[in-house]
């Protein structure tokens, strides 16, 4: 195993974010009442971003591959194949926010490269999707084969498509909340990306190292540091004084910076 997958066990603190997702979510459809519906379901989005910035993206570095019921199960909550979601991963580790990054927060405009918005970016994310299922060769080799982690993906979507269905044979609006549920996590995830990689000058990785936040978080503010050293698991991240630092967390900070291009 290179130094690309840790050699650490399963992270199993972390299942606290793909919990508050699912409570949150019952309760949303569980509600008599719009606003807390919409204030479920909203927090449900919120623990679903932070569930793929923690609990999946850990799993991603912490294994090759995973038994099929749990990429299954872990399809549902992600509202997309996990192992799509490694292609991704891998893709944006061996890319670092270029223009070769499917999630980059870049984007070419006639001859110049500029930034994009933080609701563009975050509103669009679907267009990260076209470009992974379009490319044969995602990420480095030292990530391991992509077709053989492509094999893997389609139990996982049937495990979506299935879901689903099943919500909509004891209502439609349950199936309905799953899709705006799964939309939107995944809107706020990418304003989480925004915020870890603003489109700056200066540098195109950042990192919030307000020590209540990471401790709150599993150190996921730290993220220049993730990147410096991607096998090392959250609880052997330490701050580094050459990081690029901004001062409010990932996922709101590009709520108000101004960019530079």
């Amino acid at each position: 195993m290179n130094e690309a997958v840790s050699k650490q066990g399963f992270p199993w603190p972390l299942m606290i974010f793909p919990a508050l997702e699912a409570l949150f979510f019952i309760l949303s459809i569980t509600s008599t009442h719009l606003i807390t519906t919409f204030l479920s379901l909203l927090l449900s989005a919120l623990f679903l971003s932070y569930s793929i910035h923690i609990f999946f993206h850990e799993c991603v570095h912490v294994r090759t591959a995973y038994p099929t019921l749990f990429n299954m199960i872990g399809s549902v909550f992600l509202g997309l194949p996990f192992d799509g979601y490694r292609v991704h991963h891998y893709n944006h580790h061996s890319h670092g926010n270029s223009l070769d990054d499917f999630s980059t927060t870049w984007l070419r405009e006639a001859d110049q490269v500029v930034g994009f918005s933080p609701c563009r970016y975050a509103l669009g994310w679907p267009r990260q999707l076209v470009r992974a299922m379009n490319e044969p060769q995602p990420f480095a080799a030292e990530y391991g084969d992509p077709s053989i982690i492509k094999r893997r993906i389609p139990p996982q979507i049937l495990a979506i498509v299935t879901f689903p269905m099943v919500l909509s044979a004891y209502d439609w609006h349950y199936a309905m909340l799953y899709f705006s549920l799964i939309y939107l996590g995944w809107a706020i995830s990418a304003l989480h990306n925004y915020g870890q990689h603003p489109p700056l000058a200066e540098d195109p990785i950042s990192t919030y190292a307000n020590r209540i936040y990471n401790r709150l978080f599993f150190n996921n503010g730290m993220h220049w540091e993730h990147h410096n050293k991607p096998w090392l698991p959250w609880y052997e991240l330490e701050p580094d004084k050459e990081s690029f630092r901004i001062d409010t967390a990932h996922f709101i900070y590009p709520c108000y910076h101004r960019r530079i291009t």
